[in-house]
C-alpha cells in the first residue's frame, strides 16, 4: 500500500515504537490496506487497546518524531483519543496524526511492515465515525464496503464500539447524506456515477430500517429509538 511521500515519512518515524505503545493503522487507511477504497486521506489514524495512558502514547509518538528531525505538538489529548500535527519546518508541510484507545475485537494484520486493524474493527470503528458525524468521507468508507456486509451487520459492528449507538440516529446521519453536495464527494475524488451509487446504497439502508418488523428479534419496534414507516 503506497502512501503520499510526507505520510511515508511519518510512517518510517513512529514504525520503531509502533510495537511499543501496540500502535495499529486505523481510519480510511486501515479499510483501504483490506482492500476496500482507495479514497486518500489527508491525516493518519492509529489505534492501540495498550494500558497504558493515552497522553503518555502521545509522547512517545512525538518523541519518535522529534528523532526523525519532524515538529510534533499535541492539539488534543483525552483518555480516548489524541491528535497531534506534525511539521517539516524545512518544507512547510504538515499531517494530523490521530491516536484512539479502543477495545478491539479482533487481531491486527499486517500489510507490509504496518501492522492494520482487523476488518470488523476497522468498518466498526468507520461505523461510529458515520453515526457520529456523517461527513462524506465516512459514508464513502462504508459504501465501499456494503458488498461484504449487510445493513444488520454494519450496525452491529457499530454497536460493539458505541455504547450509545442509536438506530434513530444513525437513519438521521444516513438521510442527511441525500442534502450534502456532490462537490463533498468530489474532493475525495468520487466521480459522478460512484456519487450516484453511495446515494443509492445510502436510500437503500433508509428504507430497511423503516421497513424492519420486531419479528425480525434484533430491533426493539416498541422502542422510540426506531423511526415510524412513511
Amino acid at each position: 500500500m503506497r502512501f503520499p511521500p510526507f505520510q511515508e515519512r511519518l510512517l518510517r518515524a513512529v514504525r520503531p515504537v509502533c510495537d511499543r505503545y501496540g500502535l495499529v493503522l486505523a481510519g480510511g487507511y486501515a479499510l483501504k490496506a483490506h482492500g476496500f477504497t482507495d479514497r486518500p486521506s489527508k491525516g493518519l489514524d492509529f489505534a492501540t487497546a495498550i494500558d497504558m495512558p493515552l497522553p503518555d502514547v502521545a509522547q512517545g509518538v512525538i518523541g519518535a518524531f522529534r528523532e526523525a528531525a519532524l515538529d510534533a505538538s499535541v492539539i488534543e489529548v483525552t483518555p480516548r483519543m489524541g491528535r497531534l500535527m506534525v511539521r517539516d519546518l524545512a518544507t512547510g508541510e504538515t499531517c494530523e496524526f490521530d491516536l484512539l484507545r479502543e477495545a478491539l475485537q479482533q487481531r491486527p494484520v499486517t500489510c507490509g511492515t504496518l501492522k492494520v486493524l482487523g476488518l470488523d474493527d476497522a468498518v466498526g470503528l468507520k461505523m461510529r465515525a458515520l453515526h457520529e458525524r456523517s461527513l462524506a468521507r465516512d459514508i464513502i468508507d462504508i459504501a465501499a464496503v456494503s458488498q461484504h456486509f449487510s445493513y444488520r451487520a454494519l450496525e452491529r459492528l457499530a454497536a460493539m464500539h458505541h455504547d450509545f449507538f442509536s438506530v434513530h440516529e444513525l437513519l438521521s446521519r444516513l438521510e442527511f447524506v441525500d442534502l450534502m453536495p456532490d462537490e463533498n464527494f468530489e474532493v475525495h475524488g468520487v466521480p459522478e456515477e460512484q456519487i450516484k451509487e453511495i446515494r443509492r446504497f445510502t436510500q437503500g439502508w433508509i428504507d430497511d430500517i423503516k421497513l424492519r418488523r420486531a419479528e425480525d428479534g434484533d430491533v426493539d419496534y416498541d422502542s422510540d429509538d426506531v423511526p415510524e414507516i412513511d
